[in-house]
């Protein structure tokens, strides 16, 4: 299984690369939409713990959209230097007017995409992130598809059943996880209810979340920290928490606190979990002879075998160029991934004859990536000031580096030799500054309650 799929990976890709996709014209229009997208934050657009008109158009659902020449209007939000997904304070909508057809919410699981609705009828009622994206539409993601009765559907759904294990960061202990049976019956209900309104859909597994750049081994506490602190081989800590040492506002002896530390125990109870959700996944879409994307699978590929885009390695690790900076959402280029597959899943299973994405496309994403370290130099560009993880992390000299991309502000240069204490100072400060309270004087709880709100988890894991 794992030669096949290496083969059938490195093929697909270089088919895209040397644009040897055969195109052909998209379908004719429908009554409702050509398409539509349902899911989690990973489809709502964001990264580096904000979604924002920055964020949002590199969403997968949107580079599908643009693919298939599909009509694909986007709830665009504009932010500010601390911003936070799920925060209605300091973002808002650009256009209110606009009915979007991608209407992935940030938090959604299996049973928030069936029954959390949006109920604001007015602006000023608007004050939850699914009011934020659906707005001004009423209803749940599956209630609105319904009403829309779209040709396509691509939905990936799940993740947060799972990922709760992970962004619980100051409470790792294997037990925020959807119960299998519950998860069958919800499941089960979404793609009925898609296959009622003829909806050709696409589906996504859930990938194993103990590999995602959020979750750090001592290698990467070594790269970031300059010391491991004894954290074993095998045992995994959280980007927060080093991010909370970095600051000087814990010490090492975090990383041997079991509420800070995923053993491999408790890692092999989540990763059995996610195996037993993605089998309802896959035979619940194969019932209903809709496609599926194995992202488990590819997920795992990645995991083992570091890409290389046009002399540039990319890994799953944290700032390896997969994800953004809170390790969790993608990249601009590790978007693109998923659009590929999404597409070659409804052009293999429906015939839909998308156009792939091809080398062009490919190299402009990867090119203006943010995220990726082209120069090996250890930092990446980022988006200064676009959300608070943004801004806090370009103090901190994790991002900023004005060497990656062609019009990157100057500005940020300074942190090119980071001095650990002042960059840790300046960080802090600016925090108090925009919103008057210090980090340094909270007691532990108020402090993992900010850092949850910086990383855009509390919905997840409170």
């Amino acid at each position: 299984m794992t030669r096949l799929l290496s083969f059938r990976f490195r093929s697909a890709l270089l088919v895209a690369v040397f644009g040897l996709v055969l195109l052909s014209a998209p379908a004719a229009a429908q009554t409702g939409p050509l398409f539509v997208g349902l899911g989690d934050s990973i489809g709502e657009g964001v990264q580096s713990g904000d979604a924002n008109a920055a964020t949002q158009p590199y969403s997968f659902f949107h580079l599908m959209a643009w693919r298939m020449g599909a009509a694909f209007p986007l709830p665009l939000i504009q932010t500010n230097p601390f911003g936070a997904v799920g925060s209605t304070d300091g973002r808002s909508r650009i256009d209110l007017a606009v009915r979007s057809f991608n209407l992935a919410v940030s938090g959604a699981d299996v049973n928030s995409i069936l029954f959390d609705a949006a109920t604001a009828v007015d602006p000023s009622q608007i004050d939850t992130e699914t009011e934020l994206v659906l707005y001004p539409e009423v209803g749940t993601q599956i209630e609105i598809a319904e009403r829309l009765r779209p040709k396509y559907v691509a939905c990936w759904i799940g993740n947060n059943d799972a990922l709760g294990a992970a962004l619980a960061w100051d409470q790792l202990n294997a037990t925020q996880l959807t119960p299998v049976d519950d998860f069958t019956a919800k499941f089960t209900q979404l793609v009925e209810r898609l296959d009622a309104i003829g909806a050709k859909a696409v589906f996504g597994t859930i990938p194993d979340i103990t590999g995602i750049g959020f979750l750090l081994n001592r290698q990467d506490l070594l790269r970031f920290l300059g010391n491991d602190y004894g954290l074993p081989d095998g045992s995994l800590t959280s980007v927060p928490a080093m991010f909370l040492v970095k600051l000087g506002l814990a010490n090492g002896a975090i990383f041997s606190d079991p509420n800070f530390v995923l053993d491999p125990t408790e890692q092999q109870i989540i990763s059995g979990h996610i195996a037993q959700l993605n089998a309802v996944i896959r035979s619940t879409v194969a019932a209903h002879g809709m496609a599926l994307v194995d992202t488990w699978a590819i997920f795992e590929y990645l995991s083992h075998n570091p890409l290389n885009f046009f002399g540039v390695g990319l890994t799953t690790r944290f700032l390896g160029g997969l994800f953004s900076l809170d390790g969790v959402h993608p990249s601009n280029f590790g978007h693109a991934l998923a659009a590929f597959f999404f597409i070659d899943a409804l052009n293999q299973h429906y015939a839909a004859g998308i156009p792939q994405l091809d080398a062009l496309s490919l190299f402009w994403l990867h090119w203006t990536d943010p995220f990726i370290d082209k120069d090996g130099d250890g930092r990446v560009a980022g988006r200064f000031g676009l959300g608070l993880l943004e801004t806090i992390f370009a103090l901190l000299g994790l991002s900023g580096d004005s060497n990656e991309t062609p019009g990157t502000s100057s500005l940020l240069a300074a942190s090119a030799s980071p001095s650990l204490d002042g960059d840790a100072v300046k960080a802090l400060d600016e925090y108090e500054r925009h919103t008057g309270r210090d980090l340094r004087k909270m007691s532990p709880r108020e402090r993992a309650a900010a850092v949850h709100r910086l990383f855009g988890t509390t919905r997840l894991v409170h």
